[in-house]
Order: C-alpha cells, then sequence, then structure tokens
C-alpha cells in the first residue's frame, strides 16, 4: 500500500519527511548542561517500507521517534508525517499513527483488557468497534490468558505483546517501533518480529524501528538509517551500504593446481584478491552475484576445488565501520 501525498502542487510518496531537525535538552540549575540530542536530521521515509534506524545508545533514535510522534517538539526543523505537519495536525495525525516502545509502561494496577478498552476508547473506538479489535488483538497476541491480569504483574514479553497491541488499536499507517524486542527470550522476540513482519505484508503498513540487534534489522528492514552524535551518517539499503563501505563478502578457495595470476582479472565487483599457490581470498560486493563467474574462471584454469568458504559481512560491520 502507498499513499500519494500532495504538496505545492508536487506529488508525494513519502511517510516521514523531516528537514533540519534540531532538539537540545537542557538540565541543571546553576551551571545548565546543554546537550544536542539532534543536529539538523535530514531524512525522507517512502511509504509502504519497512525502515531501521541504528545508533549506538545516546545517538539520539528514541529523540528522533519521540518527535515523529509528537511526543516532544523540536526548536528547530520541519516535520511531516503522512502528508501533514506535525506542529499544525497533530490531532489528524494522532488518528494514524501510534508508537511502541520496548520499555512498556501502562496503567499498573488495571488488567490487559482494560488497559486495551482504556486506549481504545482514547482513540474514539465505538463500542462495538473496540470489542471487536480488542478480540481480533487478544487473539494475534495471544492474549486471552492475561485478560484479567494487571500490568504490574505480566512478564516483560507479554508486556511488550500489550505494547504492540495497543499500538494497532487503531490500524496506524505509519507504526513506529522503538527498541520492539529488548530485554525479551529469544523465542519470544523472535514471534514479535515474525508477527511485525506479517503486518508489513500483509497490510502494508509503514514501519520505522530503532533497534540495536543488527541481524533483526538485516532481517527486517529494507532500508536503513545509521544515526551517531544526532546526526544522520548513512542511509539505504543494506547491501548498497555494505558496498559502498567495501565491506563485501569474503570468499576463501583452496585449491589444487597452478592458479594463473590474470584467471580473476576483469570480474565485476572484486575489491580485493590474494592468491598463494594452493587459496585465495577474493573480496568481493556481493558473494551471490559473484560467486558463479568466480566458479566458471577456476573451472576454465582447470583448478581443482578443494575447499571453498564464504565470510559474509552483515550490518554489523556497518554499524562499528560508522561508529568509529
Amino acid at each position: 500500500m502507498a499513499y500519494k501525498f500532495k504538496r505545492k502542487g508536487a506529488h508525494l510518496n513519502f511517510a516521514v519527511e523531516v528537514k533540519g531537525l534540531r532538539k537540545t535538552f537542557v538540565s541543571g540549575w546553576f551551571r545548565k548542561r546543554r546537550v544536542e540530542a539532534l543536529k539538523g536530521v535530514n531524512l525522507t521515509v517512502p511509504a509502504g517500507v519497512f525502515w531501521g534506524i541504528l545508533g549506538p545508545n545516546g545517538a539520539g533514535k528514541t529523540t528522533f521517534l519521540s518527535i515523529l510522534s509528537n511526543l516532544l517538539t523540536p526548536e528547530e526543523g520541519e516535520v511531516r508525517i503522512l502528508g501533514r505537519d506535525v506542529r499544525t495536525d497533530s490531532m489528524e495525525l494522532r488518528k494514524r499513527i501510534n508508537l511502541s516502545s520496548g520499555h512498556a509502561n501502562f496503567l499498573w494496577s488495571l488488567t490487559v483488557r482494560e488497559n486495551l478498552e482504556y486506549y481504545s476508547m482514547l482513540y474514539g473506538l465505538s463500542k462495538t468497534d473496540r470489542q471487536k479489535k480488542l478480540e481480533e488483538l487478544f487473539h494475534l497476541f495471544d492474549l486471552s490468558p492475561f485478560a484479567r491480569v494487571r500490568f504490574e504483574e505480566l512478564s516483560t514479553g507479554t508486556k511488550q505483546k500489550l505494547s504492540l497491541a495497543k499500538a494497532l488499536l487503531n490500524d496506524p499507517e505509519l507504526l513506529l517501533l522503538d527498541e520492539p524486542t529488548v530485554g525479551l527470550d529469544p523465542d519470544v522476540a523472535r514471534r514479535i518480529r515474525e508477527l511485525v513482519q506479517k503486518l508489513h505484508r500483509e497490510k502494508g503498513t509503514t514501519i520505522l524501528m530503532t533497534t540495536h540487534n543488527m541481524k533483526e534489522a538485516e532481517a527486517l528492514c529494507e532500508e536503513v538509517a545509521f544515526i551517531r552524535g544526532g546526526m544522520i551518517k548513512a542511509r539505504g539499503r543494506p547491501q548498497d551500504l555494505k558496498r559502498d563501505l567495501r565491506l563485501g563478502d569474503t570468499i576463501v578457495v583452496t585449491f589444487r593446481g597452478t592458479l594463473p595470476s590474470s584467471s580473476l582479472e576483469g570480474l565485476d565487483g572484486i575489491y580485493g584478491l590474494q592468491c598463494s599457490d594452493s587459496s585465495c581470498r577474493i573480496l568481493v560486493d556481493d558473494h551471490r552475484e559473484r560467486l558463479s563467474q568466480i566458479l566458471d574462471r577456476l573451472t576454465g584454469a582447470k583448478v581443482a576445488i578443494h575447499d571453498l568458504r564464504i565470510q559474509e559481512s552483515d550490518l554489523e560491520d556497518v554499524f562499528i565501520a560508522f561508529a568509529q
């Protein structure tokens, strides 16, 4: 699903448009301390994509999502969500977006059902629609056994399921996820990822997610942006970022026979080559695109391949490169 927005006569296809975004926090009384959380962030996120915001602790990720969800107000910059200005159209946008935090915090004395009923009334659902939506979410997140359990008595994983269920009450066009699987057991985290992926796939919901989990980001996100020190350092598809940083895959081949030095020359996508009498280390942009060509050349050189290993770079390598 894609949303078309009009602004100044132009047709746009962005769920998020941010330009020159700045946010500073001030603390202390006598010696005031100023921390620039965001320093002129520019970012556009196409509608209908699953996008990741990655960065170390204190990089500005949560602040960024809080501004997009209208929980914080920036001192500078333009923010448009679903084609509307967050400052002037905040009431309209609250009906169309939602946020789920990995650090779920609800009314501790209310049960799961009571919390969801409370938020569904805030979103203006009628009694009939409210009951229908709650039953749908109870089934989706397997919350029925906990319907009468108070929030303070829930496990971390169930609290996170409740947070995601709340975030879907209004069928948001833009879903903001702040560390959705932080602190969860691997099995619960996997189920959360599957549910979010299913939502994106079946409903076309635009999802913007912050995470520290590089494997999670690479598995879920079509594109990512790296933020560090309050600034976007890079953005793009994971495979493109690895290529641009020359963080491709390494193909290690051991063989019997003599490999002429020119055997692998002229092939596209090779960044580096180290060969000895019986082995080669070949750095390529993407082994899935280059392996067959390399094997054809080696076979043509009449060498007998003894062993072949592939060492794949991933978003962890990109993260380290931008965190330095």
